[in-house]
């Protein structure tokens, strides 16, 4: 039986939060050296104030964070005094700039040698709700996985059955032959379970708030990726 192991990437290959602090400062020096000022004005917080009027009046943006950052860079740009035509223009730039830092990540331990090790015996693949690419060169890991389904780009995010459909599909497997590796127990535990196919929850912290409930709802919790081939194989038989 053929079989399709999907990962979630921020926060299962990699630690999410640096590489987007990392991203906000150069975005903040990107701006000011081009707009004197801009970076005060609209400091992060401010941009989160923009994101939520952004997203009241387009919700259908929640599940496309790569539109709705352009959006909030459009709008600040706006209110900061450039035309139209111009902020336009400007936001896409800077959101060149932002999605090239976004990829700068560094993996967790044994990563390589793990997707290494299953690649020689499964079909991998990544199911995001995050806008990284795993094909980008600064990620390193695009030679590992046939294909990624990102939220952003097919408009529809994790838990929805939905976008679990669309990687077995693409994969060409049935629902019941997808095990999705993830951290988070709604997107992840939940989305994969829900949809049919099983699920592998990675508390790499360990964390007790979820165990009585979420980590009995996955098919198996791990907590170092290393425990990825043997568990994989348990769930096979």
């Amino acid at each position: 039986m053929s079989l399709l192991i999907t990962f979630d990437l921020d926060n299962t290959l990699w630690d999410v939060a640096p590489v987007i602090m990392r991203a906000e400062y150069a975005m903040e020096s990107w701006f000011e050296e081009r707009f004197p000022g801009f970076s005060v004005q609209y400091s992060l917080l401010a941009r989160e104030e923009l994101k939520s009027q952004v997203l009241s009046k387009n919700p259908e943006l929640t599940t496309n964070l790569t539109a709705t950052r352009l959006a909030v860079y459009q709008l600040a740009l706006k209110k900061f005094g450039l035309p139209t035509e111009e902020a336009e223009s400007v936001a896409g730039a800077a959101l060149a700039h932002f999605c090239e830092w976004r990829q700068k990540v560094d993996l967790y331990p044994h990563v390589v040698d793990v997707l290494e090790a299953l690649g020689q015996n499964y079909t991998l693949a990544v199911i995001t709700n995050g806008n990284a690419d795993v094909f980008h060169p600064y990620v390193g890991l695009g030679q590992y996985f046939e294909f990624a389904v990102r939220a952003d780009q097919v408009g529809v995010a994790k838990p929805a059955v939905d976008v679990f459909s669309m990687a077995a599909k693409k994969a060409g497997v049935d629902i019941s032959e997808l095990i999705h590796v993830g951290d988070h127990p709604v997107d992840d535990v939940f989305g994969a379970s829900n949809a049919g196919a099983k699920s592998i929850w990675f508390n790499r912290h360990g964390a007790q708030r979820w165990g009585d409930d979420w980590g009995a709802r996955s098919h198996a919790e791990i907590h170092s990726l290393l425990e990825l081939p043997t568990v994989i194989r348990s769930l096979r038989l």
